[in-house]
Protein backbone atom coordinates (compact mmCIF):
# COMPACT_ATOMS: atom_id res chain seq x y z
CA UNK A 1 0.00 0.00 0.00
CA UNK A 2 2.84 2.40 0.87
CA UNK A 3 4.55 1.79 -2.46
CA UNK A 4 1.28 2.36 -4.30
CA UNK A 5 0.68 5.60 -2.39
CA UNK A 6 4.16 6.92 -3.20
CA UNK A 7 3.75 5.94 -6.85
CA UNK A 8 0.44 7.79 -6.97
CA UNK A 9 2.02 10.91 -5.48
CA UNK A 10 4.85 10.89 -8.01
CA UNK A 11 2.43 10.22 -10.87
CA UNK A 12 0.20 13.14 -9.91
CA UNK A 13 3.22 15.43 -9.45
CA UNK A 14 4.31 15.03 -13.08
CA UNK A 15 0.86 15.40 -14.66
CA UNK A 16 0.24 18.44 -16.91
CA UNK A 17 -2.10 20.32 -14.59
CA UNK A 18 -4.82 22.88 -15.09
CA UNK A 19 -4.66 26.15 -13.19
CA UNK A 20 -7.27 25.08 -10.63
CA UNK A 21 -6.05 24.31 -7.11
CA UNK A 22 -8.07 21.07 -6.94
CA UNK A 23 -8.09 18.31 -9.56
CA UNK A 24 -11.57 16.90 -10.20
CA UNK A 25 -10.71 13.35 -11.22
CA UNK A 26 -14.45 12.59 -11.44
CA UNK A 27 -17.58 14.38 -10.30
CA UNK A 28 -17.20 12.64 -6.93
CA UNK A 29 -13.41 12.49 -6.45
CA UNK A 30 -11.00 15.41 -5.84
CA UNK A 31 -7.24 15.46 -5.49
CA UNK A 32 -4.77 18.11 -4.41
CA UNK A 33 -1.33 18.18 -2.89
CA UNK A 34 2.23 19.41 -3.14
CA UNK A 35 5.86 18.41 -3.52
CA UNK A 36 8.36 20.43 -1.49
CA UNK A 37 12.16 20.51 -1.58
CA UNK A 38 13.75 22.17 1.48
CA UNK A 39 17.44 22.90 1.90
CA UNK A 40 18.76 24.42 5.12
CA UNK A 41 22.15 25.77 6.14
CA UNK A 42 23.09 26.46 9.74
CA UNK A 43 25.46 29.41 10.07
CA UNK A 44 27.38 29.40 13.38
CA UNK A 45 28.17 33.02 14.23
CA UNK A 46 27.70 33.77 10.51
CA UNK A 47 31.32 32.69 10.02
CA UNK A 48 30.76 29.15 8.79
CA UNK A 49 28.04 26.99 7.25
CA UNK A 50 26.72 23.54 8.04
CA UNK A 51 24.34 21.62 5.80
CA UNK A 52 21.58 20.31 8.11
CA UNK A 53 18.53 19.66 5.92
CA UNK A 54 17.76 18.38 2.46
CA UNK A 55 14.17 17.32 3.01
CA UNK A 56 11.87 16.20 0.21
CA UNK A 57 8.18 16.05 1.06
CA UNK A 58 5.33 14.80 -1.11
CA UNK A 59 1.77 15.10 0.13
CA UNK A 60 -1.41 13.94 -1.56
CA UNK A 61 -4.89 14.84 -0.33
CA UNK A 62 -8.05 13.27 -1.68
CA UNK A 63 -11.77 13.54 -1.03
CA UNK A 64 -14.39 11.08 -2.28
CA UNK A 65 -18.08 12.08 -2.13
CA UNK A 66 -19.61 8.63 -1.87
CA UNK A 67 -22.97 9.95 -0.65
CA UNK A 68 -24.75 13.01 -2.05
CA UNK A 69 -28.30 14.30 -1.75
CA UNK A 70 -29.37 11.33 0.35
CA UNK A 71 -28.03 8.66 -2.03
CA UNK A 72 -24.93 6.50 -1.59
CA UNK A 73 -22.94 5.72 -4.73
CA UNK A 74 -25.81 7.37 -6.67
CA UNK A 75 -27.99 4.29 -6.05
CA UNK A 76 -28.95 3.65 -2.44
CA UNK A 77 -31.22 5.89 -0.39
CA UNK A 78 -29.70 6.76 2.99
CA UNK A 79 -32.62 8.44 4.72
CA UNK A 80 -31.56 11.26 7.06
CA UNK A 81 -27.89 11.15 5.99
CA UNK A 82 -27.61 13.93 3.40
CA UNK A 83 -23.91 13.74 2.56
CA UNK A 84 -20.87 11.62 3.35
CA UNK A 85 -17.25 11.92 2.25
CA UNK A 86 -14.02 10.01 2.75
CA UNK A 87 -10.87 12.14 3.08
CA UNK A 88 -7.26 10.96 3.16
CA UNK A 89 -3.91 12.71 3.44
CA UNK A 90 -0.80 10.72 2.60
CA UNK A 91 2.74 12.00 3.11
CA UNK A 92 6.18 10.76 2.05
CA UNK A 93 9.31 12.41 3.50
CA UNK A 94 12.98 11.75 2.83
CA UNK A 95 15.82 13.87 4.22
CA UNK A 96 19.09 12.91 2.50
CA UNK A 97 21.23 14.85 4.96
CA UNK A 98 21.00 11.95 7.42
CA UNK A 99 22.61 9.67 4.82
CA UNK A 100 25.26 12.07 3.57
CA UNK A 101 26.50 13.67 6.81
CA UNK A 102 29.17 11.73 8.74
CA UNK A 103 28.19 13.25 12.09
CA UNK A 104 24.93 11.28 12.23
CA UNK A 105 25.46 7.78 13.61
CA UNK A 106 22.36 6.35 11.92
CA UNK A 107 20.20 7.59 9.03
CA UNK A 108 16.76 8.92 9.88
CA UNK A 109 14.18 6.56 8.40
CA UNK A 110 12.14 7.95 5.51
CA UNK A 111 8.50 8.57 6.36
CA UNK A 112 5.64 6.96 4.45
CA UNK A 113 2.43 7.60 6.35
CA UNK A 114 -1.28 7.89 5.86
CA UNK A 115 -1.46 10.95 8.09
CA UNK A 116 -5.21 11.44 8.06
CA UNK A 117 -8.08 9.21 6.98
CA UNK A 118 -11.62 10.00 8.09
CA UNK A 119 -15.26 9.84 7.09
CA UNK A 120 -17.57 12.86 7.40
CA UNK A 121 -21.29 12.20 7.83
CA UNK A 122 -23.84 15.03 7.55
CA UNK A 123 -27.17 14.45 9.32
CA UNK A 124 -28.51 17.99 9.85
CA UNK A 125 -28.19 19.44 12.43
CA UNK A 126 -25.45 16.88 13.23
CA UNK A 127 -22.10 16.27 11.56
CA UNK A 128 -19.83 13.42 12.56
CA UNK A 129 -16.17 12.81 11.69
CA UNK A 130 -14.69 9.38 12.37
CA UNK A 131 -11.07 8.40 11.81
CA UNK A 132 -7.48 9.60 12.07
CA UNK A 133 -7.55 13.40 12.20
CA UNK A 134 -6.45 16.70 13.72
CA UNK A 135 -8.69 18.81 15.96
CA UNK A 136 -7.68 22.44 16.38
CA UNK A 137 -8.95 24.55 19.25
CA UNK A 138 -7.69 28.00 20.12
CA UNK A 139 -6.66 31.35 18.68
CA UNK A 140 -2.89 31.43 19.16
CA UNK A 141 -0.03 31.52 16.64
CA UNK A 142 3.55 30.22 17.03
CA UNK A 143 2.99 29.06 20.64
CA UNK A 144 0.26 26.75 21.92
CA UNK A 145 -2.15 27.20 24.81
CA UNK A 146 -5.50 25.47 24.15
CA UNK A 147 -4.41 23.56 21.04
CA UNK A 148 -3.41 20.45 23.02
CA UNK A 149 -5.58 17.62 21.67
CA UNK A 150 -3.03 16.46 19.09
CA UNK A 151 0.59 16.08 20.23
CA UNK A 152 3.46 17.60 18.25
CA UNK A 153 6.44 16.09 16.46
CA UNK A 154 9.23 18.64 16.99
CA UNK A 155 11.91 16.25 15.76
CA UNK A 156 11.48 17.69 12.27
CA UNK A 157 12.61 21.23 13.01
CA UNK A 158 11.62 22.12 16.56
CA UNK A 159 8.44 24.21 16.54
CA UNK A 160 9.55 26.31 13.56
CA UNK A 161 7.25 24.41 11.19
CA UNK A 162 3.55 24.88 10.53
CA UNK A 163 1.42 23.29 13.27
CA UNK A 164 -0.59 21.51 10.58
CA UNK A 165 2.54 19.69 9.42
CA UNK A 166 3.90 18.66 12.82
CA UNK A 167 0.73 17.78 14.71
CA UNK A 168 0.41 14.02 15.18
CA UNK A 169 -3.06 12.94 13.99
CA UNK A 170 -5.03 10.61 16.30
CA UNK A 171 -7.82 8.09 15.81
CA UNK A 172 -10.90 9.75 17.26
CA UNK A 173 -14.55 10.64 16.86
CA UNK A 174 -15.62 14.27 16.53
CA UNK A 175 -19.26 15.32 16.48
CA UNK A 176 -20.83 18.77 16.04
CA UNK A 177 -24.42 19.73 16.83
CA UNK A 178 -25.44 22.93 15.06
CA UNK A 179 -27.66 24.72 17.58
CA UNK A 180 -28.03 28.02 15.74
CA UNK A 181 -29.76 30.71 17.76
CA UNK A 182 -30.26 30.06 21.46
CA UNK A 183 -31.20 32.96 23.73
CA UNK A 184 -28.73 35.83 23.14
CA UNK A 185 -26.33 33.56 21.22
CA UNK A 186 -26.21 33.13 17.45
CA UNK A 187 -24.39 30.68 15.15
CA UNK A 188 -23.82 28.45 18.17
CA UNK A 189 -22.71 24.85 18.10
CA UNK A 190 -21.59 22.12 20.50
CA UNK A 191 -18.58 20.00 19.62
CA UNK A 192 -17.68 16.69 21.30
CA UNK A 193 -14.37 14.83 20.88
CA UNK A 194 -13.62 11.28 22.00
CA UNK A 195 -10.25 9.52 21.64
CA UNK A 196 -10.99 5.95 22.73
CA UNK A 197 -7.48 4.51 22.96
CA UNK A 198 -4.94 6.41 20.82
CA UNK A 199 -2.40 8.09 23.12
CA UNK A 200 0.79 9.66 21.73
CA UNK A 201 3.45 11.74 23.44
CA UNK A 202 4.91 14.94 22.09
CA UNK A 203 7.76 13.62 19.96
CA UNK A 204 11.28 15.02 20.26
CA UNK A 205 14.56 14.03 18.64
CA UNK A 206 16.33 11.74 21.08
CA UNK A 207 19.76 11.76 19.43
CA UNK A 208 21.60 14.86 20.73
CA UNK A 209 23.93 14.79 17.73
CA UNK A 210 21.05 15.40 15.31
CA UNK A 211 20.30 18.99 14.19
CA UNK A 212 17.08 19.06 16.22
CA UNK A 213 18.32 16.99 19.16
CA UNK A 214 17.09 18.22 22.53
CA UNK A 215 20.26 19.25 24.38
CA UNK A 216 19.26 22.22 26.52
CA UNK A 217 22.10 24.69 26.97
CA UNK A 218 24.89 22.15 27.24
CA UNK A 219 26.85 19.91 24.92
CA UNK A 220 25.11 17.76 22.33
CA UNK A 221 26.25 14.62 24.16
CA UNK A 222 24.64 11.93 26.29
CA UNK A 223 25.54 11.94 30.00
CA UNK A 224 27.37 8.66 30.67
CA UNK A 225 28.89 9.40 34.06
CA UNK A 226 27.96 10.62 37.52
CA UNK A 227 30.06 12.05 40.34
CA UNK A 228 29.32 10.79 43.88
CA UNK A 229 31.31 12.15 46.84
CA UNK A 230 34.13 13.16 44.53
CA UNK A 231 34.32 9.79 42.75
CA UNK A 232 33.43 9.43 39.07
CA UNK A 233 31.23 6.44 38.16
CA UNK A 234 29.98 5.12 34.86
CA UNK A 235 26.23 5.71 34.67
CA UNK A 236 23.66 3.11 33.60
CA UNK A 237 20.12 4.52 33.36
CA UNK A 238 17.12 2.22 32.91
CA UNK A 239 14.05 4.18 31.71
CA UNK A 240 10.75 2.32 32.09
CA UNK A 241 7.77 3.44 30.03
CA UNK A 242 4.82 3.89 32.42
CA UNK A 243 2.67 5.85 29.98
CA UNK A 244 -0.98 4.92 29.34
CA UNK A 245 -1.57 1.85 27.22
CA UNK A 246 -4.10 1.71 24.40
CA UNK A 247 -7.14 0.69 26.41
CA UNK A 248 -10.67 2.05 26.50
CA UNK A 249 -10.33 3.05 30.16
CA UNK A 250 -7.40 5.22 29.08
CA UNK A 251 -9.58 7.22 26.71
CA UNK A 252 -9.54 10.99 26.34
CA UNK A 253 -12.32 13.39 25.49
CA UNK A 254 -13.58 16.93 25.56
CA UNK A 255 -16.29 19.40 24.63
CA UNK A 256 -16.46 22.89 23.13
CA UNK A 257 -19.35 25.35 22.97
CA UNK A 258 -18.86 28.15 20.44
CA UNK A 259 -21.19 31.03 19.59
CA UNK A 260 -21.58 34.69 18.67
CA UNK A 261 -22.78 37.04 21.37
CA UNK A 262 -23.33 40.36 19.65
CA UNK A 263 -19.91 41.30 18.24
CA UNK A 264 -18.12 38.77 20.44
CA UNK A 265 -17.12 35.40 19.01
CA UNK A 266 -16.30 33.12 21.94
CA UNK A 267 -15.87 29.48 22.98
CA UNK A 268 -15.84 27.52 26.23
CA UNK A 269 -13.61 24.45 26.18
CA UNK A 270 -12.83 21.42 28.31
CA UNK A 271 -10.51 18.48 27.60
CA UNK A 272 -9.76 15.48 29.81
CA UNK A 273 -6.71 13.58 28.69
CA UNK A 274 -3.06 12.92 29.39
CA UNK A 275 -0.16 15.34 29.39
CA UNK A 276 1.71 15.13 26.10
CA UNK A 277 4.88 16.11 27.98
CA UNK A 278 6.52 13.28 29.90
CA UNK A 279 7.69 13.40 33.49
CA UNK A 280 10.43 11.26 35.06
CA UNK A 281 10.24 9.63 38.49
CA UNK A 282 13.50 8.37 39.98
CA UNK A 283 12.70 4.97 41.47
CA UNK A 284 16.17 3.89 42.56
CA UNK A 285 19.78 5.02 42.50
CA UNK A 286 22.63 2.78 43.62
CA UNK A 287 26.33 2.26 42.99
CA UNK A 288 28.55 -0.80 43.28
CA UNK A 289 31.31 1.12 45.08
CA UNK A 290 33.68 0.38 42.21
CA UNK A 291 32.96 1.71 38.72
CA UNK A 292 29.21 1.81 38.09
CA UNK A 293 26.15 3.69 39.30
CA UNK A 294 22.67 2.46 38.39
CA UNK A 295 19.47 4.48 38.11
CA UNK A 296 15.92 3.32 37.39
CA UNK A 297 13.54 6.00 36.12
CA UNK A 298 9.83 5.78 35.26
CA UNK A 299 8.59 7.86 32.33
CA UNK A 300 5.00 8.94 33.06
CA UNK A 301 2.28 11.08 31.48
CA UNK A 302 -0.18 12.23 34.15
CA UNK A 303 -3.92 12.66 33.70
CA UNK A 304 -4.78 16.25 32.87
CA UNK A 305 -7.79 18.56 32.91
CA UNK A 306 -7.69 21.54 30.53
CA UNK A 307 -10.25 24.33 30.96
CA UNK A 308 -10.21 27.00 28.27
CA UNK A 309 -11.82 30.19 27.04
CA UNK A 310 -11.35 31.95 23.70
CA UNK A 311 -12.80 35.22 22.45
CA UNK A 312 -12.57 37.42 19.36
CA UNK A 313 -13.88 40.96 19.27
CA UNK A 314 -13.80 43.24 16.24
CA UNK A 315 -13.30 46.79 17.54
CA UNK A 316 -14.33 49.09 14.68
CA UNK A 317 -14.33 52.51 16.41
CA UNK A 318 -10.92 53.23 17.92
CA UNK A 319 -8.40 50.59 16.84
CA UNK A 320 -10.07 49.03 13.75
CA UNK A 321 -8.56 45.76 14.97
CA UNK A 322 -9.59 42.28 16.02
CA UNK A 323 -8.80 41.66 19.69
CA UNK A 324 -8.14 38.02 20.57
CA UNK A 325 -8.11 36.33 23.97
CA UNK A 326 -7.24 32.80 24.94
CA UNK A 327 -6.98 31.53 28.52
CA UNK A 328 -6.40 28.04 29.89
CA UNK A 329 -6.04 26.33 33.24
CA UNK A 330 -4.29 22.95 33.08
CA UNK A 331 -3.80 20.38 35.82
CA UNK A 332 -1.37 17.46 35.83
CA UNK A 333 1.58 19.36 34.34
CA UNK A 334 4.75 17.30 35.06
CA UNK A 335 7.74 19.05 36.64
CA UNK A 336 11.15 17.94 37.84
CA UNK A 337 12.29 18.74 41.39
CA UNK A 338 15.89 19.42 42.30
CA UNK A 339 17.82 17.14 44.64
CA UNK A 340 17.71 18.12 48.29
CA UNK A 341 14.19 19.52 48.14
CA UNK A 342 12.25 19.24 51.41
CA UNK A 343 9.52 16.63 51.81
CA UNK A 344 6.93 19.39 51.64
CA UNK A 345 7.93 19.81 47.96
CA UNK A 346 9.09 16.29 47.03
CA UNK A 347 6.92 14.14 49.28
CA UNK A 348 7.75 10.89 47.45
CA UNK A 349 11.45 11.59 47.12
CA UNK A 350 11.37 10.78 43.40
CA UNK A 351 12.21 14.22 41.98
CA UNK A 352 8.79 14.53 40.34
CA UNK A 353 5.46 16.26 40.87
CA UNK A 354 2.47 17.57 38.95
CA UNK A 355 1.26 21.15 39.14
CA UNK A 356 -1.46 23.47 37.88
CA UNK A 357 -0.54 26.00 35.22
CA UNK A 358 -2.43 28.87 33.61
CA UNK A 359 -1.85 30.52 30.24
CA UNK A 360 -3.29 33.82 29.08
CA UNK A 361 -2.81 35.11 25.52
CA UNK A 362 -3.89 38.55 24.41
CA UNK A 363 -3.60 39.27 20.70
CA UNK A 364 -4.30 42.12 18.31
CA UNK A 365 -4.73 41.79 14.53
CA UNK A 366 -5.04 44.75 12.19
CA UNK A 367 -4.73 45.49 8.46
CA UNK A 368 -2.60 48.65 8.32
CA UNK A 369 -1.53 51.00 5.53
CA UNK A 370 2.21 51.71 5.45
CA UNK A 371 2.27 53.55 2.13
CA UNK A 372 5.99 54.29 2.26
CA UNK A 373 6.59 50.53 2.10
CA UNK A 374 3.62 49.41 0.01
CA UNK A 375 1.42 51.93 -1.79
CA UNK A 376 -1.09 49.41 -3.14
CA UNK A 377 -1.78 46.94 -0.31
CA UNK A 378 -2.09 46.92 3.44
CA UNK A 379 0.14 45.06 5.87
CA UNK A 380 -1.49 42.45 8.07
CA UNK A 381 -0.04 43.07 11.52
CA UNK A 382 -0.50 40.65 14.40
CA UNK A 383 0.84 40.87 17.95
CA UNK A 384 0.48 38.45 20.86
CA UNK A 385 1.48 38.44 24.51
CA UNK A 386 1.67 35.07 26.28
CA UNK A 387 1.71 34.84 30.08
CA UNK A 388 2.25 31.37 31.55
CA UNK A 389 2.10 30.95 35.34
CA UNK A 390 2.78 27.99 37.62
CA UNK A 391 0.05 28.25 40.25
CA UNK A 392 1.38 25.91 42.97
CA UNK A 393 4.95 27.06 42.37
CA UNK A 394 8.17 26.05 44.13
CA UNK A 395 11.67 27.42 43.66
CA UNK A 396 12.84 23.78 43.52
CA UNK A 397 11.16 23.24 40.13
CA UNK A 398 13.74 22.58 37.42
CA UNK A 399 13.74 23.27 33.72
CA UNK A 400 16.18 21.97 31.09
CA UNK A 401 19.31 19.99 32.14
CA UNK A 402 22.67 20.50 30.49
CA UNK A 403 25.60 18.18 29.74
CA UNK A 404 29.24 19.10 30.36
CA UNK A 405 32.58 17.22 30.27
CA UNK A 406 33.82 15.43 33.39
CA UNK A 407 37.19 16.35 34.87
CA UNK A 408 39.60 13.41 34.77
CA UNK A 409 43.17 13.89 35.94
CA UNK A 410 42.65 17.64 36.18
CA UNK A 411 41.57 17.91 32.53
CA UNK A 412 38.28 17.91 30.68
CA UNK A 413 37.52 14.44 29.37
CA UNK A 414 36.53 13.96 25.74
CA UNK A 415 34.62 10.73 26.51
CA UNK A 416 33.08 11.17 29.98
CA UNK A 417 30.12 13.51 30.38
CA UNK A 418 28.05 14.62 33.36
CA UNK A 419 24.55 16.08 33.55
CA UNK A 420 23.43 18.88 35.80
CA UNK A 421 20.31 20.97 36.10
CA UNK A 422 20.67 24.52 37.34
CA UNK A 423 17.80 25.82 35.22
CA UNK A 424 15.19 27.00 37.70
CA UNK A 425 11.65 27.39 36.36
CA UNK A 426 10.26 30.88 36.86
CA UNK A 427 6.82 31.26 38.41
CA UNK A 428 5.79 33.58 35.58
CA UNK A 429 6.95 33.13 31.98
CA UNK A 430 6.30 35.61 29.18
CA UNK A 431 6.82 35.77 25.45
CA UNK A 432 5.82 38.53 23.03
CA UNK A 433 5.35 37.96 19.29
CA UNK A 434 4.93 40.34 16.39
CA UNK A 435 4.37 39.54 12.72
CA UNK A 436 3.78 41.60 9.58
CA UNK A 437 3.00 40.40 6.07
CA UNK A 438 1.93 41.93 2.78
CA UNK A 439 2.14 41.24 -0.96
CA UNK A 440 3.55 43.02 -3.99
CA UNK A 441 3.06 42.76 -7.72
CA UNK A 442 0.01 42.92 -9.97
CA UNK A 443 -1.44 39.69 -8.59
CA UNK A 444 0.31 39.67 -5.23
CA UNK A 445 2.90 37.19 -6.44
CA UNK A 446 5.67 38.36 -4.08
CA UNK A 447 4.87 37.91 -0.37
CA UNK A 448 7.29 38.93 2.41
CA UNK A 449 6.81 37.91 6.05
CA UNK A 450 8.48 39.24 9.19
CA UNK A 451 8.14 37.51 12.60
CA UNK A 452 9.81 38.28 15.91
CA UNK A 453 9.48 36.63 19.31
CA UNK A 454 10.96 38.05 22.53
CA UNK A 455 11.25 36.62 26.05
CA UNK A 456 11.59 39.51 28.54
CA UNK A 457 12.78 37.20 31.34
CA UNK A 458 15.72 35.55 29.57
CA UNK A 459 15.90 38.61 27.24
CA UNK A 460 16.28 36.21 24.33
CA UNK A 461 14.74 36.75 20.91
CA UNK A 462 14.07 35.06 17.58
CA UNK A 463 13.46 36.64 14.17
CA UNK A 464 12.18 35.07 10.97
CA UNK A 465 12.33 36.86 7.62
CA UNK A 466 10.68 35.01 4.73
CA UNK A 467 9.90 35.73 1.08
CA UNK A 468 7.51 33.74 -1.13
CA UNK A 469 7.47 34.19 -4.88
CA UNK A 470 4.65 32.56 -6.86
CA UNK A 471 6.49 31.86 -10.12
CA UNK A 472 3.54 30.07 -11.73
CA UNK A 473 0.14 28.92 -10.54
CA UNK A 474 1.85 25.81 -9.18
CA UNK A 475 5.47 26.68 -8.34
CA UNK A 476 6.50 28.74 -5.29
CA UNK A 477 10.04 29.75 -4.36
CA UNK A 478 10.64 30.48 -0.66
CA UNK A 479 13.67 32.01 1.10
CA UNK A 480 13.84 32.26 4.91
CA UNK A 481 16.37 33.49 7.45
CA UNK A 482 16.04 32.46 11.12
CA UNK A 483 18.06 34.56 13.52
CA UNK A 484 18.56 34.15 17.30
CA UNK A 485 19.68 37.14 19.34
CA UNK A 486 19.89 38.66 22.84
CA UNK A 487 19.69 36.57 25.97
CA UNK A 488 21.25 36.61 29.41
CA UNK A 489 24.13 34.21 30.05
CA UNK A 490 23.38 30.59 29.23
CA UNK A 491 19.66 30.79 30.06
CA UNK A 492 17.66 29.71 26.98
CA UNK A 493 14.33 30.34 28.71
CA UNK A 494 11.29 28.09 28.29
CA UNK A 495 10.75 29.19 24.68
CA UNK A 496 14.26 28.26 23.45
CA UNK A 497 15.11 31.74 22.19
CA UNK A 498 18.20 33.92 22.44
CA UNK A 499 21.83 34.34 21.50
CA UNK A 500 22.89 31.08 23.14
CA UNK A 501 21.53 29.46 19.97
CA UNK A 502 23.19 32.03 17.70
CA UNK A 503 26.74 32.63 18.89
CA UNK A 504 27.97 29.26 20.15
CA UNK A 505 29.00 25.98 18.56
CA UNK A 506 25.32 25.04 18.70
CA UNK A 507 24.33 28.04 16.63
CA UNK A 508 20.88 27.85 15.12
CA UNK A 509 21.03 30.80 12.76
CA UNK A 510 19.46 29.16 9.72
CA UNK A 511 19.04 29.93 6.04
CA UNK A 512 16.25 27.97 4.34
CA UNK A 513 15.66 27.63 0.59
CA UNK A 514 12.50 25.85 -0.64
CA UNK A 515 10.80 25.01 -3.91
CA UNK A 516 7.13 24.04 -3.66
CA UNK A 517 5.13 22.49 -6.45
CA UNK A 518 1.44 22.56 -5.54
CA UNK A 519 -1.74 21.44 -7.22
Amino acid sequence: MIKNLLAAIIFIAVLPLQSEAVINVTDDFELEGFFKIQNMLRTPRFRDTEFIMQRNTAQLEGKYYFLKNGKAFKKFSTGPIEEATFTFIGRAVYDSVYDTRDRFDEPRNPEFTLREAFVDLVLPPFTLRLGRQQVVWGETDNFRALDVINPLDVGWHWARESWEDIRIPLWMARGIYDIGKIGPFEESFLELVWIPADFRRNKTEGDPNRPWGFTGAGLNKVANSVEIDGTLYNLDVNIRDRGPRRKLNHGQGGARFKALWGDLDFSLNYFYGYSGDSGYKTRSFTNDGLNWAYSTVDMVNPRSHVFGLTANYSEEVYTMAVIRLEATLTTGVPVSISAGAPLSVDSNGDGFDTVKRSVVMLGLDRPTWIRSLNSSRTFFISTQLFWRRYINYSSYFQGIPRVYPAIVGGKESSTRFLSTNTDQIDRDEFVFTFSASTSYGAAGLFKPLFVVAYDPISTGGYTQIAFDYLWTDHIVFRVEQHYYWGGSGDDPGPWQLGDIWGSTDQSRHETLLSIIFQF
